[in-house]
């Protein structure tokens, strides 16, 4: 009978419409479900019968159209809006989010069941330091780090653990990772910054030549080495502004006397920095004085003038014009620096000022201090070699800056003859090359002969070796690629940036990076990574199956789980202290929701009219009788 087929269609309506209702509900529900990713559904019609069917065009007829009802409406796709939820910030380490796309992925704590994939990353650690999803005591899964804190990932993944306890090996300065100037000259273990006072250095310069009685202060600078017992040792290093053989300014005379231009000879101001000839000469009523520099002037009877550094007085009685001429002869101060010192890439550079580095010790640890500098005669060979002796309180070298301050290199060589430069095959040891190791003849080694027994700052590492700490050599880095130690007008602020040894530590916190690494916080200052979390994703993420507890599971239609690494290729980064909000829209939902029971009772409606036009049909044949 034609009337039922209207009470099945709306009947279809119904069901369809209750579905779409019972999903937004569902939506509503999850509206603070962490990592919950909201649902659409789409409709599509059922079926048709066809009432008529379409015929073709002749050469009498345009043809007809086919006739079709159609019976209903049925769900057509349930799909899942993977829009990124936001944000919330709750402040504890093991909360996770993804930022972008991928899915964290859990098993059984020993990795033998199929796997499921979840968005919720309220994650805990366990008593036995398992991060763990504690609604389903499934394993949060990635790769775990060796003991030098490397993680190969691309392989199986397991549980990630981190022991509660876990402790730090001790690792003695000049054993750590290395550091440099460049990534092609990572040799060294300290490496230092900030500025050595240039003023300092000329004030040095002054106090040797004998123009000032006041020498240029030093400055020192206190760090903490470790021994390879994890036992610390505080050493001081100090910069002494180091002008060793640096010669006065001197002057020769020639016209002075009770008839000559001068009463007297010159008086040379040890720190006269110019060679000059200075000629006096008589105009009869006064004098001319001219020098070698270009300068020019006129002086009267009787006065003393400076000149260039030289200082003399003129005769009260003119000689006669054109018969009293006097010559000043002045020879300038020297620094006696080295004409030229080759930097680490092999270029000669003219230094403006050498530090002296030294080191010391009060805990009786003992090294190669340098006892005599190095000299070289004016041809570039070394005619005096370094000598050394162990010490706790000595040199180790002697730095080179620029007259931009810009360090040079440093040396075991501190003196040079006229013309004499740190240059050339001659010294190639003796000064630092790109990618050598330091040394004692480089000048920026300290070579640790015995520790001492470090005296108020012991630390002992959990698989310490043997009942004494092991010696070894240290290198310096002072030029820092830019950011190292310079030499420029102003005040001292020379300090050490890092250096690569540590005592014992025990873990003490962890932090989650954006890439999912795992990275652990120790007592004594380091940081180590300890695992890598894994992020999986797929090729088709609507063909996953929704299992409950905000996780899903693998289908036919989702394809493989591609794991990797968080910001690698298409996945997302993750975030440690957060979570994921649900993405479900509550305004979209209460819209959707209002369409839906509209559409059901728009559908009852259908129903309605069919059961009164039957109703009718009945009243028809009732009346018939």
């Amino acid at each position: 009978m034609a009337g039922f087929d209207s009470l099945y269609t709306g009947i279809t309506g119904l069901n369809a419409y209750q579905s779409w209702i019972d999903m937004i509900s569902n939506n509503i529900a999850n509206v603070d479900t962490t990592g919950f990713k909201g649902q659409r559904m789409t409709f599509a019609d059922l079926f048709y019968q066809n009432q008529t069917f379409a015929s073709a065009p002749t050469n009498t007829n345009g043809g007809t159209d086919g006739q079709q009802l159609g019976y209903g409406v049925k769900v057509n796709t349930v799909d899942t809006e993977w829009g990124q939820g936001g944000l919330q910030t709750t402040g504890i380490n093991t909360d996770l989010a993804i930022n972008g796309d991928g899915f964290f992925v859990l098993n059984n704590t020993n990795g033998t069941a199929t796997p499921t994939y979840t968005r919720d990353g309220a994650f805990q650690t366990n008593q036995n330091g398992l991060l763990y999803d504690p609604a389903s005591g499934l394993a949060v899964q990635g790769w775990m780090a060796n003991s030098s804190g490397v993680v190969t990932t691309g392989g199986a993944t397991t549980g990630i653990t981190i022991p509660t306890g876990l402790t730090e090996e001790a690792v003695a300065t000049g054993q750590g990772a290395k550091v440099g100037p460049s990534s092609s000259d990572q040799v060294f273990d300290v490496a230092f910054g900030g500025n050595l006072d240039q003023t300092q250095w000329q004030q040095q310069f002054l106090a040797t030549v004998g123009a000032s009685s006041t020498a240029g202060a030093p400055y020192t600078v206190t760090t903490t080495f470790y021994d390879s017992l994890g036992n610390a040792h505080e050493a001081t290093v100090t910069y002494i502004p180091d002008t060793a053989g640096a010669l006065a300014a001197t002057g020769t005379t020639a016209g002075a006397g009770p008839t000559a231009c001068l009463t007297a000879a010159a008086s040379i101001s040890p720190a006269a920095s110019s060679n000059d000839t200075i000629t006096i000469t008589s105009t009869g009523t006064g004098y001319s004085i001219a020098d070698t520099l270009g300068n020019s002037q006129t002086a009267t009877a009787g006065q003393t003038v400076t000149v260039d550094g030289a200082t003399f007085t003129l005769n009260s009685t003119v000689p006669a014009a054109g018969t009293g001429t006097a010559t000043v002869l002045v020879t300038a101060a020297t620094n006696n620096l080295p004409t030229e010192v080759d930097n680490a890439s092999g270029t000669a550079v003219k230094p403006a000022t050498r530090w002296e580095v030294e080191v010391s010790f009060t805990d009786g640890t003992t090294f190669s201090a340098i006892t005599k500098g190095g000299s070289i005669s004016a041809g570039g060979v070394v005619t005096a070699a370094t000598t050394t002796n162990n010490a706790s309180s000595g040199i180790i070298g002697y730095a080179y800056f620029d007259q931009n301050g810009q360090f040079i290199n440093s040396s075991s060589i501190e003196t040079a003859a006229n013309a004499g430069g740190i240059t050339g095959t001659a010294v190639a040891g003796d000064v630092h090359a790109t990618g050598t190791d330091p040394s004692i003849a480089q000048g920026n080694q300290l070579n640790v002969t015995l520790w001492g027994t470090s005296v108020g700052n012991n630390a002992t590492a959990p698989t310490a070796g043997g009942l004494a700490p092991t010696p070894g050599p240290i290198g310096f880095d002072y030029g820092g690629g830019g950011s190292g130690l310079g030499s420029l007008a102003g005040s001292y602020s020379a300090s050490v940036v890092s250096q690569n040894g540590y005592a014992a530590g025990t873990l003490e916190n962890f932090t989650v990076s954006n890439s999912g690494a795992v990275v652990g916080s120790f007592s004594n200052g380091q940081t180590k990574t300890l695992a890598q979390i894994a992020l999986a994703r797929f090729q088709n993420e609507d063909g996953l199956t929704r299992i409950g507890s905000n996780q899903f599971a693998a289908s036919g239609n989702s394809g493989l789980a591609q794991v990797g690494v968080a910001g690698t290729g298409v996945l997302g980064s993750i975030q440690d202290g957060a979570l994921e909000q649900s993405n479900v829209s509550l305004s979209t939902e209460f819209t959707n929701l209002i369409v839906a029971q509209r559409a059901f009772e728009a559908n009852t409606r259908g129903i309605t009219t069919a059961d009164q036009n039957l109703q009718t049909i009945i009243n028809l044949r009732a009346s018939e009788n």
